[in-house]
């Protein structure tokens, strides 16, 4: 149910109506620099008018959060929204239909360049992209060379990536940092790999019962999966150190490759500097699927209380911080803190000095085509639960690649 929502706006000292934007880190400062700059920007050009006040939590409490807040009517205006949770949140009624913001500013969906369309249902426009998620493995071109490894290309198959990779662990560096420990944060290279063995031809006829997750196109991808692992291409401890662990070892230059997203970059211009590079994967010659596919998606939504159509200034400061959000001036703060904006603005592009988004820029050159959503945020959050489980249950030898697509027909059985 939708709740009661607050029968008047919330003021600060300068008479400037608040609004609430509950995000998934802690510490937005620390932990999405670019986000806080934005709200910081708008604050600052509206001061005395709106403002806008983070709720911070990590991610796992975050989501406990929005499900218990939306039960009782206390969502915060404007929030990060696990994807996997919006038809929940659709079915309970609690979110705003962004189609008349939508209306109201063409500029905005234009610049969206149809990345609003991955939140759209027919109940409504639940959200927009939060950012544009461009996902892969970066890797650091010092310890290929040290190696003697050539630099994985488009064209590098699933084979030549397992002799790069025996040639790296030889050269004494673990080849892939990954750390299990926190799952849904260490898949990111193997969306990818799902994709590029039919994915997202095939998703929407498993949802609907037609087919089965555990098909001969994704037992293969669980296959290469299997093979990774058996390979020693992942660190030994992984199954006890989490994504952030895994990521220090490519900081640090013990790990030659990383499986993330542009979120990192400005960590990697810090730690790697020009030795820095980005390749989506490998192809799969026994896929007979497209392999000229890259993983430019939009990322979770944000979305809005259904409760701020109940105030009219509440509703006004919600939608001047959308525009802003979504405008080119944050588009510009985004660039300039290494990450991709959810919009598109002509003249806009990574400084020379921001070497990992520019190496995924390059990436992008190659005209490959994506998906309108990553594939683990194309499923509902049991499915999702038991991808990431299943995924690192075959990393860790528990589980077969059959049985761990079994898993997740059984948790989409039982939605």
């Amino acid at each position: 149910m939708r709740g009661g929502g607050e029968s008047s706006a919330t003021k600060d000292d300068s008479g400037a109506t608040v609004i609430k934007f509950g995000i998934n880190v802690a510490n937005p400062a620390k932990q999405e620099p670019t986000t806080n700059a934005i709200v910081e920007a708008f604050n600052k050009a509206n001061e005395g008018k709106y403002k806008v006040e983070f709720e911070a939590a990590d991610t796992e409490s975050h989501n406990k959060n929005m499900k218990m807040q939306a039960s009782d009517g206390t969502l915060p205006q404007v929030f990060w929204l696990e994807n996997s949770q919006a038809s929940e949140f659709q079915d309970a009624d609690v979110l705003l239909d962004l189609t008349d913001f939508l209306n109201q500013n063409a500029d905005v969906k234009t610049a969206l360049a149809g990345g609003d369309a991955a939140f759209l249902t027919d109940k409504g426009q639940y959200g927009l992209p939060y950012q544009s998620n461009v996902q892969g493995i970066f890797y650091n071109k010092k310890l290929f060379d040290a190696a003697g490894v050539a630099y994985p290309t488009d064209d590098t198959t699933f084979d030549e990536f397992l002799d790069m990779i025996a040639k790296l662990k030889a050269s004494g560096v673990t080849p892939l940092a990954i750390g299990s420990k926190n799952s849904s944060f260490a898949m990111w290279e193997f969306n990818l790999w799902l994709n590029r063995y039919g994915w997202n031809d095939t998703i929407s006829k498993i949802l609907a019962g037609d087919e089965k997750f555990e098909n001969a196109d994704l037992t293969k991808a669980f296959d290469k999966v299997q093979q990774l692992a058996k390979s020693g291409a992942l660190p030994e401890n992984m199954s006890t150190i989490e994504y952030f662990d895994a990521k220090q070892q490519f900081d640090d230059g013990t790990a030659a490759m990383f499986g993330t997203g542009q979120w990192d970059c400005a960590e990697f211009d810090k730690n790697i500097g020009e030795d820095i590079g980005f390749w989506w994967g490998p192809k799969f010659e026994d896929s007979d699927y497209s392999q000229e596919t890259a993983m430019k998606v939009p990322s979770a939504p944000i979305a809005v209380s259904a409760t701020v159509a109940d105030n009219a200034e509440v509703k006004e400061a919600t939608y001047a911080f959308l525009k802003f959000y979504y405008g080119k001036q944050a588009a510009e703060i985004s660039y300039e803190n290494a990450m991709f904006p959810a919009t598109t603005y002509e003249g806009l592009a990574p400084a020379s000095d921001k070497h990992a988004m520019n190496a995924m820029v390059e990436a992008l050159d190659d005209g490959y085509t994506s998906p309108s959503a990553a594939p683990d945020q194309m499923v509902p959050s049991a499915v999702q639960q038991a991808l990431y489980d299943g995924l690192f249950g075959v990393m860790q030898g528990t589980y077969t690649p059959q049985e761990a697509l079994a898993k997740m027909d059984e948790a989409q059985a039982n939605q």
